[in-house]
């Protein structure tokens, strides 16, 4: 529904395909490495024992409330569908609505994580709606959106000091070369680390615990990111005003993606940020000129993603949650 833009401007098919990722989320049953911990937790909480993420007020406070864990899915998932669709509504043109879904479907660390990160997935949720705000220049509501995303995941916190980064000043040909400059120097040197291990005070625990794996990204996985981060900084330049912030955010995640490479760690962090991904990535291939330049970078991207899906699928620790998909209708 969403590849007919020419019915999509007189009747709003494209709220049909929402409505068929709604049901997919609403309707699944232990699908996603977490849902069942989350299914036990949920279990706890309500026969008032301390459980996963039990600590997160907000979260605790939500299975409390919604005392069936069916229920308490499909909520979420409609939740999180309406925030999706309220960042593609305000930013997009109905015409590019496909490219965005295309974006959040054919990257598996999109979606797919997403259903099943369910505090995290909120917390998501509510900096969308902090970062609307930002676009605004309301400082008071985009710190009280965090915060309420930090009653469902604590690392929402990283989120503050960002607000003071979404402005609509281009970035000149210095700070460029600053910020490749930044990325080789926390790579090259252990400058990353004593910013990670100062940083992780302020985390959970098991934070620590995942840190001290010492795991990182293959380089090969790091040399695609760098196809999204030098995509998104050279073409940063042609956008203004809310377009430029969400672009800012995602150069952000392009960065995170890229610093993987030392601690893959890091990329729960970069949830906060890929999310965007979704609206600036249509929007920079739209302000693009050169028409073969544009398929030449579309097809490039398509083939990029693909991989990722492939290779997610026969990842140790995805394939058994995510190879066979049931419903509450047939456990």
């Amino acid at each position: 529904m969403l590849l007919i833009p020419e019915l999509n401007k007189k009747y709003p098919f494209y709220i049909l395909s929402f409505g068929v990722l709604f049901l997919f989320l609403a309707l699944r049953y232990d699908y996603g490495n977490d849902y069942m911990s989350y299914y036990q937790s949920h279990e706890l909480i309500n026969a008032g024992f301390e459980a996963w993420g039990s600590s997160d007020v907000l979260y605790r406070l939500t299975n409390l409330l919604i005392p069936n864990f069916y229920v308490l899915v499909a909520f979420l998932s409609l939740f999180y569908i309406g925030t999706i669709f309220f960042l593609v509504k305000y930013n997009l043109y109905r015409k590019q609505y496909w490219f965005a879904v295309l974006i959040l479907l054919i990257n598996p660390y999109l979606f797919l994580v997403h259903l099943s990160s369910f505090r995290q997935t909120i917390a998501i949720c509510f900096v969308i709606i902090a970062v609307y705000f930002a676009t605004k220049r309301n400082l008071v509501l985009y710190f009280l959106f965090v915060l309420v995303a930090m009653g469902f995941h604590p690392s929402a916190i990283v989120m503050f000091p960002v607000y003071f980064l979404l402005n609509e000043k281009k970035i000149k040909v210095k700070k460029v070369v600053l910020v490749i400059g930044a990325v080789f120097l926390l790579l090259l040197t252990p400058l990353l680390d004593s910013i990670i291990e100062w940083s992780l005070s302020y985390f959970p625990s098991h934070y620590s615990y995942y840190y001290n794996q010492g795991a990182g990204n293959t380089l090969r996985a790091t040399l695609i990111s760098s196809f999204f981060f030098f995509l998104i900084l050279f073409n940063i330049n042609k956008l203004n005003g809310k377009d430029l912030i969400y672009a800012k955010l995602s150069l952000i995640a392009t960065i995170i993606s890229l610093l993987a490479y030392k601690v893959s760690m890091i990329t729960r962090i970069g949830m906060y940020f890929d999310v965007f991904l979704i609206v600036s990535l249509p929007i920079i291939f739209l302000k693009m000129k050169g028409q073969k330049l544009r398929f030449v970078l579309f097809v490039l991207m398509l083939v990029i993603f693909i991989l990722r899906y492939w290779s997610f699928f026969n990842n140790e620790i995805w394939m058994d949650s995510y190879r066979v998909y049931q419903t509450i209708l047939s456990k």
